[in-house]
């Protein structure tokens, strides 16, 4: 293992819903909407069922393969070759998934908080964050992870509290109205923001820990389960499915309906400020995963010289393209889903019926 690191359980569980809660809750509510309609919270439910059967998977297979990780594993199931051609595709995914992430956050950046700035200088900046914090291993970005996460989980409950009073439940009214299908299309289409966190596969071998990956993942992904649904069901509530299912951030929308008696307002960038923080801790975490796992894949004994030319890759997929927002919304909401879903549900699900038809188990 090229990473030397150890982090406790609660740092699991926090590192998990940082990237979990940030990938789900920037742009996806507002794609959910779109999809579900009023039904939109009920996808939220399906969504948080299902990522916990696939929990079970992963933690499963963390189990009978101690000390290693999915890229690792698919060697010892596969074999050298084989093993390598499957394994190589986790760290790529979580390229592609860095890229989605901080082209999405550069977008909101720059549409609400830095609207004269060049939108790539914004990038590049991310960029270069996200690739000094990621080098630095994975001690440092759970630690970060411990004071980011309980704040965002924090800001988003206070943010819907304080947006309550503006809530109507008879605009969330009726459910199935158009029937099961909208349901049953945003459930899947949410879990794959929410099947990210198959990167707890990356964080079982160096968990002090390993059996509370499942408890770890429940918890996580309860929480930010818990996030979404609030943002969505709030923002059906106040803007109704017709105007929210427009909205790039539905989450900044309702930050903004914040104002007490014309003293306390702006406070959207209060909580753009702590979602940034997340989001740049979150993304860090997806190119430490990139590095390692592509060490791993070729034999190296160090990822940190990775974390550089992975971020670099990724800048310039992020400008070639995306060359605009509108064309990042609809990779997300069309094309990613389909690569997640191969990824995230499939890749695995096939490594472990191998684990299991072909007895291979860790020799740890």
């Amino acid at each position: 293992m090229p990473e030397k690191g150890i982090i406790n359980t609660n740092q699991f569980v926090w590192l998990l819903f940082i990237i979990i809660s940030i990938f789900a809750s920037m742009q996806m509510p507002g794609l959910l909407i779109m999809q579900a309609g009023r039904d939109a919270w009920l996808s939220v439910l399906g969504a948080w069922f299902l990522d916990v059967l696939l929990a079970l998977v992963y933690a499963y297979m963390g189990i009978r393969f101690p000390g290693e990780n999915f890229v690792q594993y698919s060697i010892t199931i596969l074999g050298k070759y084989l093993g390598r051609l499957v394994g190589i595709i986790f760290p790529l995914f979580f390229l592609l998934a860095c890229t989605v992430l901080l082209h999405g956050l550069a977008q909101i950046v720059h549409t609400v908080f830095l609207p004269r700035t060049p939108f790539n200088i914004i990038l590049v900046a991310n960029y270069l964050v996200c690739a000094f914090i990621g080098r630095k291993g994975i001690e440092v970005i759970a630690r970060m992870t411990e004071i980011l996460g309980p704040l965002f989980f924090l800001s988003i409950v206070t943010l819907c509290f304080l947006v309550l009073p503006s809530f109507h439940i008879a605009r969330l009214k009726p459910q199935f109205d158009e029937g099961v299908a909208p349901f049953l299309a945003g459930a899947p289409l949410l879990l794959t923001s929410f099947g990210i966190c198959i990167i707890m596969a990356m964080y079982i071998p160096l968990c002090n820990r390993p059996e509370n990956g499942f408890l770890a993942k429940f918890s996580a992904v309860s929480m930010g389960a818990l996030l979404v649904g609030l943002v969505t069901v709030l923002s059906v509530g106040i803007f109704g499915i017709v105007d929210a299912q427009y909205m790039v951030s539905p989450g900044i929308q309702l930050a903004k309906m914040i104002n007490f008696s014309n003293y306390f307002e702006r406070v959207e960038m209060i909580w753009l400020l702590i979602n940034v923080g997340s989001s740049i801790v979150g993304s860090s975490s997806l190119l430490w995963a990139f590095g390692v796992g592509l060490s791993q894949v070729a034999g190296l004994k160090n990822y940190k010289s990775l974390i550089y030319s992975g971020a670099l890759i990724s800048l310039v997929l992020c400008i070639v393209s995306f060359p605009s927002g509108i064309q990042q919304t609809n990779f997300y909401h069309y094309t990613y889903p389909i690569v997640a879903a191969f990824v995230e549900t499939g890749l695995e699900l096939f490594l472990f019926a191998a684990a299991l038809i072909l007895r291979k188990r860790g020799t740890a």
